[in-house]
């Protein structure tokens, strides 16, 4: 990636063939096939990539086994096929879980239920399944692979595998790749309008968040990919415009490993109809998601207690002695599913029977947006707007060639090969560095085959090898590299991010933000006074996480 400031210099002498608003996963995709055609793209966020939906979903590269239930099956399909394609373009960061769906002594018939769904399953993904198709498993099995399930409760179950990501991470290979193909992406660029001559569009009018100032934006054709946020970009564009995304919260909570003890990720039924997941991730236990109607701000949604507890009740009808308390939750987070429907009225409506399907329109001017979809299925949304685009616009589609993302690894991998070079030697490495096994295994995860850059760092910095938090694998050394690599502005970014210690122990990153402050200060030129104001600003940040969904004794919360 170019360093933002040149891009936030060089994007407004050019004009580009196609502007995309938005940088979660699915403006990620679209910035790399668009750049993958040979196409000009600039990709603009008001906030960080990712910094909305994409970053809080359960890290689930799936075919999405609930959605059977909604008779989706055209969707579960597309999903299992694109799971399989993903386990190739980004080995190192999709990675094949098992998964374990527990059957309650109660409950017997839902046990033939869900085997009959996961013989569909599997049957939808036969000709790219490998050895991977469900298996029974008796009371004995279950609770090896779970221990923390209750031997009274639980009496027996099914395994089926999927696999499990790291949704901003992934983002952020997704869009160093459109960089890689020449795509220009500046995150904290807010577009505040838009310039129209001769009754076409032409521009985007932004300010610039992060160092200030305003800059317009030329394209031939625009994209609205801005999620829960595109009914208000619409509205700039035309006042009259009718919203189309109903905004629903799903929330998350982390505990530790040692408070539910699970060497699978668990697919929990509920009583109220719905499913809740239990993932070991990042050396945590990661338990979620509510599915509920949200009308409050957009910009800062927050896990409240009664869904804390909501999740904690759920895992505890299937836990043994051992219970999970609000005393054990050591993150909390929300994130909001941008569902095409009427906006609520209220919050707190169910919306589990609210189609996952997306939708793609055209609106005024010919801008195109899309609305919906999976974490999984980012590329097929990408090329299915760039063939309405096209259809908008045939002289671009004169001019663009076939998309190459379907061949195209993340990572900087140019193939399985080199993937398994650079992965060896990295390992290699990082031994010779006294590279902890689990430090290793998290830098490949997240950055490919750009950790060998974060140990140059190491080598040249031996100090940069600590923890930013001790119980966890991320090191200091990736403080630099994601500043000069991938746009990291904020400590936000990277903490909430580039690195996700604020998703998985908020405590602990809370006591991380001085020491990472003081790193970043000397690799952006901060001086005293805007190093203060960053940290009250992150510190202002985790604890309003905190405070919100109760995660922490008020006696701790005030010790920071």
């Amino acid at each position: 990636m170019k360093p933002r400031s040149q891009a936030v210099k060089e994007a407004p002498e050019k004009e580009f063939d196609i502007a995309i608003i938005g940088g979660g996963i699915v403006g990620a995709g679209l910035a790399q096939d668009a750049a993958s055609r040979g196409l000009s793209v600039i990709l603009l966020e008001k906030r960080d990539f990712a910094s909305g939906t994409s970053s809080k979903t359960t890290k689930l590269i799936h075919g999405g086994l609930r959605y059977l239930e909604q008779l989706h099956f055209g969707l579960t399909r597309q999903l299992l096929h694109e799971r399989a394609l993903l386990e190739k373009l980004a080995p190192h960061m999709v990675r094949d879980f098992s998964f374990v769906l527990p059957i309650l002594k109660q409950k017997r018939f839902f046990g033939f239920k869900a085997e009959l769904g996961l013989t569909l399953y599997d049957l939808l993904a036969m000709d790219v399944i490998k050895d991977h198709r469900h298996t029974r498993l008796s009371q004995r099995e279950i609770l090896e692979s779970a221990p923390g399930l209750s031997r009274e409760q639980i009496v027996g179950g099914l395994r089926f595998h999927d696999c499990i990501t790291d949704d901003s991470r992934l983002v952020m290979e997704v869009v160093k790749s459109a960089c890689a193909m020449g795509a220009t992406a500046i995150n904290y660029a807010e577009v505040t309008g838009f310039h129209v001559e001769n009754g076409e569009l032409v521009a985007i009018k932004c300010h610039d968040c992060y160092a200030g100032g305003d800059m317009e934006i030329r394209a031939k054709t625009f994209i609205n990919a801005a999620g829960i946020w595109s009914d208000k970009l619409m509205q700039m564009l035309d006042p009259a415009w009718q919203p189309r995304c109903s905004p629903a919260k799903g929330i998350h909570i982390m505990v530790p490993q040692s408070s539910f003890e699970t060497n699978s990720a668990l697919f929990l039924p509920t009583l109220d109809g719905r499913y809740v997941f239990v993932v070991p991730w990042q050396r945590a236990v990661m338990i979620g998601t509510t599915d509920t109607g949200y009308a409050g701000d957009l910009d800062n949604p927050l896990a409240n207690v009664d869904e804390v507890d909501y999740l904690i009740s759920v895992v505890n009808t299937y836990s043994g002695s051992r219970k999970i308390t609000r005393d054990d939750v050591i993150a909390s987070w929300a994130g909001l599913r941008p569902l095409v429907g009427t906006p609520p009225s209220e919050s707190g409506q169910a919306t589990g029977s609210v189609s996952r399907e997306h939708l793609i329109y055209v609106g005024p001017y010919k801008i195109v947006g899309l609305l919906g979809g999976k974490l999984t299925n980012y590329r097929i949304m990408a090329d299915e707007v760039l063939n309405k685009l096209f259809a908008e616009h045939p002289d671009l589609a004169a001019r663009a060639t076939q998309s190459r993302t379907a061949k195209t690894m993340l990572g900087g991998f140019s193939d399985k090969p080199d993937f398994l070079t650079s992965t060896a030697h990295i390992a290699a490495r990082a031994r010779k560095l006294s590279i902890e096994p689990a430090t290793l295994d998290h830098l490949i995860a997240s950055y490919g085959k750009d950790a060998d850059k974060v140990l140059s760092i190491v080598e040249d910095e031996p100090e940069l090898a600590a923890r930013v938090c001790p119980d966890f694998p991320p090191i200091m050394a990736e403080i630099p590299f994601c500043i000069v690599n991938e746009s990291a502005m904020l400590l936000e970014d990277l903490l909430f991010r580039r690195m996700r210690m604020g998703l998985v122990h908020q405590g602990q990153c809370l006591d991380a933000v001085p020491r990472v402050a003081n790193l970043v200060r000397s690799c952006l030129g901060w001086d005293e006074a805007r190093t203060k104001v960053e940290i009250e600003n992150t510190q202002s940040i985790i604890n309003e996480h905190i405070a919100a969904s109760h995660t922490f004794q008020k006696r701790e919360l005030q010790k920071h």
